[in-house]
């Protein structure tokens, strides 16, 4: 793609990122690679419509390492709130029911002889 065509290319994505075609422009800044236009997008997931998890695409695509990095720290802090809120008896936590897990026989009996080996 030559300078100009991007150009007006990233001109088109700014005015339908301006009149809230999100992600029609998004697919434009993408196709461009215009990190500023991505971080845009970014913001508006992020900020706008607080859904971290969609920013954090655009962030990774625009090289915004400090906020993909202020997405993780976040995420780590939620799951450690969620695995506190599980240990805790005082806040009923919905709990799931799961089959019980199918073992291999030859993994079940490696597994036997190395605790065997331990004791």
């Amino acid at each position: 793609m030559n300078d100009k065509t991007r150009v007006e290319l990233i001109r088109r994505a700014n005015e339908l990122f301006n009149n809230g075609q999100i992600e029609k422009a998004a697919e434009v800044y993408e196709k461009t690679a215009y990190k500023d236009g991505l971080m845009r997008v970014g913001d508006y997931y992020f900020y706008d419509k607080r859904l971290p998890l969609n920013a954090l695409k655009y962030y990774r695509l625009s090289g915004r390492n400090d906020m993909v990095q202020q997405i993780h720290e976040r995420m780590i802090y939620a799951l450690a709130l969620w695995i506190k809120a599980g240990d805790s008896t005082d806040t009923p936590v919905a709990k799931v029911k799961l089959p019980p897990l199918k073992v291999s026989p030859k993994l079940k009996m490696a597994a036997e002889e190395i605790l065997k080996k331990q004791e």
